[in-house]
Order: C-alpha cells, then structure tokens, then sequence
C-alpha cells in the first residue's frame, strides 16, 4: 500500500465546515477510503485536530482512517496565543454561569414587577390592619436591608470609584486610541501571521521526516512553506481570485494590506511550486499559464466530482417518502434557522409555508452577494416579492452588505445563517423555491449545480467561464446562466426562473442525470492519486 500527504496550515480561526475547500477535503478524504492500495496522511498544525475532528465529525468521516500528523513541539507564539484562545473561552463559560442564560437579570425584573405589583395592592386596599403589617415588617426588615447595603452596594460602588482612579483605565485609554488609529489592529495581525508562518514551517519539517510518504499534495496554493518539504509535491490550485478582482480585493474589508500580504503568499507559493493541480481548464490556462507562466506540461485539470446531497436527507420506507423527506427537511432548517446571525425570529419561518431562496456563500468580493441584495431589493420593492432571502455567509464581514441591509430593511426577509452541517445545508437546498449563485469567479464549476439539483431544486448561476466549460452550449446553458454584473438582469433571471421552476428543474435534472452525476468523487481521487505518482517518478528519474 503507498502512502500519500495531504498538507495543511490553516490557521486556527479556521473553520474547515463552512470552506469550500474544507467541503471538498472531505469529499475527496470519504472517496480515499474506497482505495485498498493507498492511503492519506495529514500533516497539520496542532490546532487544527480540533477542527479536522469536527470536519470528520460533521461529514460522518472514521477519525481512526487518516493519521494526523502534527510539529512535536509547537511554535512558542503558537502556545502563547493558544493560552491567550484558552484564557478567553474560560472567561467565557465563568461569565455565562454566573449569568445563567440571564436567569438572574429576569429574576431582578420579576422581583421589582412584583414590588410594584405589591405596593399598588397594598394602596389600593385602604385596610388599616394592612398598612400596619407593611409598616411592622418595614420596621423588622430594616435591619437586614442594611447590612445587605454595606455587604453589596458599598463594595460596589468602591468598585466602581476604584475603576475611575486605577491606572488600568489610562491602559485601556491608550488601548482605545492605538487602536482607532489601527496600530494594535495591524499589530495583532502581523503577530498571528508570523505565528502561523512559523508554524507552516514546522508542518513542513515533519512532514520531511516521513520518509514513507511518496508524494505530498496541498489542496490550496495559501502556504509558501508547502514548498520546503524535501519530497516530490503537488499543488492544487483552485484560483487566484484577486488577479482577476484587483480593485475588488483592494477595498475589501478587514484591511487591503492584509489582502495585498496574502496575494504576495499565493504568488510566491506558487512561484517555488513544482507541479500544480486546477479544477478547470480555465485557471490552467489563464491563471497558472498566461499570468504565472508556468509550463502548461506541469499542470493537470483535475475536475470536480458531483458534490450529491440527496442521500443525505432522502428516507425510505414510507408511504410517501416525498414528503418524510419533507418532514425530516424541514427539522434541520429549523435548527439552521435557530443559528440565524441577524433575525432571532428566523426559526418561525421554518415553520411556515415560506417560500424562500438560497445561496450558500462566504462573503467576499466575487461571491457578488451585494449584486444578489440589491436584486432581491428590486424584486422586493417594485414586484411585492414573497419570498425570503437565507444566506450562509458571515453578515460580519462586511460593512457594505451589513449598512445594506440596515438602509434597505431587510433583516425581517434576508436571513444569515452559518455553522450549518451538511444535512442542515442539504434540507436548505431541499427546501428552498430556487438556488441562486451570482460568484464572479470560481475555481471550478460551482458546487451549487450538483448540490441543488440532486435534491431536487432548481439552480440559476452566474455567466462565467468555469461554468460554461461544463454546460457549454446545451440548452441548459441558456436557461441557467445570467449576466452578474447587472442586478436587473438577477432579478430578470429570478423571476424567469419562478415562472418556469418546473420546466427548468426537468432541463437540469436531465443534465445532472447525463453529464454531471457519473463523475464521482473516486474519480477526483483516483486522478489526483496518477498525478502524485508521476511527480514521484520525475523526481526519481532526476536522481
């Protein structure tokens, strides 16, 4: 059996379950395990066997079929910030049980509710008996209230004087101003960056030492130090994206220095690359071969399989199982509602006829969501539009789609969920009246197509290379794609699409059916697998 790496260095705020490329690590790992003569290593950082174990977790992956292997001794910036993570966390929990889910602030309210209660009665029945029982028990509780005066209220309130004089507040003060001019920011950044560099480095070196492995294959062109392994490497890479969005990625959110760094780390990964992986012709061609000049004999396309969601969710047995699977659906969207991150309402819809539709999406500049936002708006404003809007991207990356929704109003109709398993995700496509993904570019054609139509959903995407690569010319094409660049012609594709959802759903179907569900992810891996020998076997030719 030949023994082959997968390396990693995410950093550990990463969560693998809401990637794509950690979507599509556990489809090519799952499909690994029908191979009897190879197998997977995976050299990694320690801080991400907590997230790889979830990712196992959440795609129903055996933990004990892949080794895990990770530095001996962990880089010390990396021990202190997982202290610093640890710390953090703690003080978390002790804050949540001391509050108890806010037992004690409803507790304080229902104790000055009946107070008031109380007093009112005591006004309103003019008893003298009564008055005078108040005013005996007044007398008697005097004592107490004061002694629970200067045991709580006096300490709190020196607490209080003492916050005001102690010199942590001229701390927290320069804290405050370092950071509005963004010092501590950038700081922090480069801090984290150099600790997960350093760490990048020693998954490298341990990954040298194992002298079994026969070839070591990066699912993502993120990390330079992928590069220092001494033993024959692939590279996959999925795209470039900020070549082809430039000004996009500029003026993106957190910090266009931050993005400018990262560019810099995927051109230099890419530059002391020796051969590469794509998932489109496409990329190949105009990203690795006309914009890196690589020679094109040392890049092989490598497409996706068919991302199916339909056994997931689908049952059997019933009388109807149609509608068990409806059943059983619209359970996990209520629990992926309950994670909404900007309606805490957002659950009730799931217990409605509510039509909505979906786009499962990071935000980021060429996933194009505000294009999608601005064309629910028209629908919503000029159409009376019934149905809602759920999105899977994190509403905190961005100030622009954030200030959106707030001058728009949409928090009642556009719904952000994240953290979502994979049954959670496949009932939101079940369920939901269409898909719809306006990505001005991807590395392949997008997981979007397989993933709706195989539950039986309809899809309309962006007009955009990768994708055409695979629709080509067929009649699906025409009826699937629009122009992303013009929130109109979204909103004309929505409303076409509702009109026709069955006709359109058929085409699709079809299609799937012919072209795109024969291709598996053991296909993926086998290829991948070809591609690991041939670079081991140019390496022992050299020697």
């Amino acid at each position: 059996m030949k023994t082959f790496g997968i390396y990693l260095a995410y950093g550990p705020r990463t969560d693998l379950r809401s990637e794509g490329l950690g979507r599509h690590l556990a489809e090519f790992l799952r499909a690994s395990t029908d191979f009897t003569d190879a197998r997977f290593v995976i050299a990694a950082p320690g801080w991400m066997r907590s997230p790889l174990l979830d990712l196992f977790k959440n795609f129903d992956l055996d933990a004990d079929a892949f080794e895990i292997i990770s530095p001996k001794r962990p880089s010390l910036i990396g021990v202190l910030y997982t202290s610093v993570i640890a710390v953090s966390e703690r003080r978390k929990k002790i804050r949540k049980k001391l509050d108890g889910k806010g037992r004690l602030k409803k507790a304080a309210t229902a104790l000055k509710k009946l107070a008031r209660r109380s007093f009112i009665n005591v006004v309103r029945s003019r008893n003298p008996l009564v008055f005078v029982a108040v005013a005996l028990f007044a007398i008697a509780a005097a004592p107490i209230a004061a002694i629970l005066g200067l045991c709580v209220v006096v300490p709190i309130g020196a607490l209080s004087l003492l916050r005001k004089v102690h010199p942590m507040r001229k701390i927290i003060r320069l804290k405050k101003t370092l950071d509005r001019n963004g010092f501590l920011t950038q700081l922090s950044h480069n801090g984290y960056r150099l600790m997960c560099d350093l760490e990048a480095s020693s998954v490298a070196d341990a990954a040298s030492e194992r002298r079994d492995v026969v070839a070591w294959y990066s699912p993502a062109a993120f990390w330079p130090e992928f590069n220092q392994i001494t033993a024959p490497r692939v590279m996959c890479v999925p795209d470039a994206v900020p070549i082809h969005f430039s000004v996009a990625f500029a003026t993106d959110e957190p910090s266009p220095d931050r993005r400018l760094q990262d560019f810099r780390r995927l051109e230099s990964a890419i530059e002391g690359g020796d051969r590469f992986v794509t998932y489109s012709q496409d990329v190949r061609d105009r990203t690795l071969v006309r914009h890196f000049h690589i020679d094109p004999s040392r890049v092989t396309v490598v497409r996706h399989g068919a991302n199916r969601l339909d056994d997931i969710i689908k049952v059997s047995g019933f009388a109807d199982n149609e509608e068990a699977t409806d059943v059983l659906s619209a359970r996990h969207l209520w629990t992926a509602l309950c994670k909404s991150m900007n309606n805490p309402n957002a659950a009730w819809y799931a217990s409605k006829d509510t039509g909505f539709l979906f786009y499962a999406s990071q935000i980021r500049p060429n996933k194009n969501v505000m294009t999608l936002l601005k064309a629910y708006q028209h629908l919503r404003h000029d159409r009376a539009f019934p149905y809602k809007l759920i999105l899977t991207g994190n509403l905190e990356h961005s100030v622009d789609v954030s200030n959106f929704m707030d001058d728009m109003h949409l928090h009642d109709d556009v719904i952000f969920v994240r953290g979502l398993s994979e049954r959670e995700l496949a009932s939101c496509y079940r369920l939901a009246a269409l898909s719809v993904n306006p990505s001005l570019s991807e590395g392949g054609m997008p997981f979007t197509f397989s993933e709706s139509v195989s539950v039986g959903t309809p899809v309309i995407m962006a007009d955009i290379p990768v994708t055409r690569e695979i629709l080509g010319s067929h009649e699906v094409a025409s009826k699937t794609l629009f122009d992303a660049m013009d929130y109109r012609a979204v909103a004309r594709a929505i409303d076409n699409a509702m009109e026709t959802r069955e006709e359109l759903l058929k085409l699709q179907e079809d299609f799937y059916s012919q072209h795109i569900v024969g291709r598996s992810y053991r296909d993926v891996v086998g290829e991948t697998i070809a591609v690991l020998e041939q670079a081991a076997e140019f390496e022992e030719d050299k020697r």
